[in-house]
């Protein structure tokens, strides 16, 4: 009898001890909240989003943790477990977002055309994507993005663009200039200028203006400026206020008709010791046919040279018996220092000295 009641009683104590253990609850923390723990096939409830509360058994109770986008995972839960666990899954995919900088880039995934600024994918684990931004002005850029690169499942990649181009604008006191970049030209007949300048290409901008010098200066685009202004820039040209305006004579043939009372000799010679005031070198001197022209004369400035000379001409006689004889006077400038013939061009202005020659001839034999 005594031998059965120890029995029993220690099978009473092992029953209390068992249930004391057996009555504690373990509290699983599973992340994401959105997770879905499983415990031989059927849903487990959570007490709130993403906590589980659950009564420890005398054997090993087995769960499953899945959620869409991670790895599942499974724990088990026994007398020896802490009261408190956390369960972290790991993400097999990700979402990718890519914003630009500008915006208007054109967006390739894998070679595949995304859209513009911001674009969205997904990434799955394992995976790297080839990126590539593409727009006008900008230097190409490419991107692998692999599915480790951010630990975050949301992986955003703000991309600041390299530019390889933008519009340079030029602002000068010249109400009417000429803007040649590289030797091409740009605008005329405007105080402003605006043209592209591209990475490391540097350029050569030349600004002329009547009544200022040559104006040149090399641009670069790692100078970083989109606006120059330069109109306390610009010098003022000797050349333009040693003359004056001559379109109404300046290169244009005039007739002049000797007085009734003068003789041909008379005027020939009047005209000729008169521009040989102005002129050393008479180049044609053509007595018989009353044709003489001088060299030219060539006056330096600091960016041009101005050549003048002034060619008379007997007209032949219509019938009339009335002698005549044409002047031209002809004003040529260029901006070369050693320039050849065809780097000329007609000027119309005229240096101050040679304004008058033209009404004093005709007043000389008229």
């Amino acid at each position: 009898m005594k031998k059965i009641c120890k029995i029993l009683f220690v099978l009473l104590i092992s029953f209390l001890y068992i249930t004391t253990i057996s009555a504690k609850n373990v509290s699983v923390t599973v992340t994401p909240t959105t997770a879905v723990v499983y415990q031989k096939g059927k849903v487990v409830e959570p007490v709130s989003p993403g906590v589980y509360s659950i009564q420890v058994s005398i054997v090993d109770l087995v769960f499953v943790v899945e959620c869409d986008g991670y790895d599942s995972e499974q724990f088990i839960i026994n007398l020896k477990s802490p009261s408190t666990m956390k369960v972290n899954l790991k993400p097999n995919r990700k979402e990718v977002s890519i914003t630009s900088h500008p915006a208007t880039a054109d967006i390739y995934v894998d070679g595949r055309l995304m859209g513009q600024s911001p674009i969205h994918f997904t990434i799955n684990k394992g995976e790297s994507k080839n990126v590539i931004l593409m727009t006008d002005g900008y230097d190409r850029y490419v991107k692998s993005v692999n599915f480790n690169d951010q630990a975050d499942i949301h992986m955003s990649y703000n991309i600041e663009m390299v530019q390889n181009r933008r519009d340079v604008n030029v602002l000068v006191d010249a109400p009417s200039a000429e803007f040649w970049v590289d030797g091409v030209l740009v605008t005329k007949g405007k105080n402003s200028a605006t043209f592209q300048l591209y990475k490391e290409k540097p350029v050569e901008l030349v600004i002329r203006a009547e009544g200022y010098l040559e104006y040149s200066r090399m641009m670069n685009f790692n100078e970083n400026v989109s606006s120059y202004n330069l109109t306390k820039e610009l010098a003022v040209d000797q050349a333009y206020t040693a003359s004056e305006p001559g379109t109404d004579i300046a290169n244009k043939r005039f007739e002049a008709m000797v007085k009734k009372d003068m003789t041909r000799d008379d005027a020939i010679a009047r005209m000729k010791y008169y521009i040989s005031e102005l002129f050393e070198t008479l180049e044609i001197n053509d007595n018989v046919a009353g044709w003489y022209r001088t060299a030219w004369n060539v006056e330096q400035y600091p960016d041009k040279i101005i050549r003048s000379r002034i060619e008379l001409k007997q007209v032949p006689d219509n019938g009339d018996g009335q002698l005549k004889f044409k002047l031209l006077l002809q004003s040529q400038v260029a901006y070369k220092s050693s320039p050849k013939d065809e780097d000329y061009r007609a000027w119309d202005r005229v240096l101050k000295k040679y304004a008058k020659m033209l009404s004093d001839i005709r007043n000389l034999i008229e």
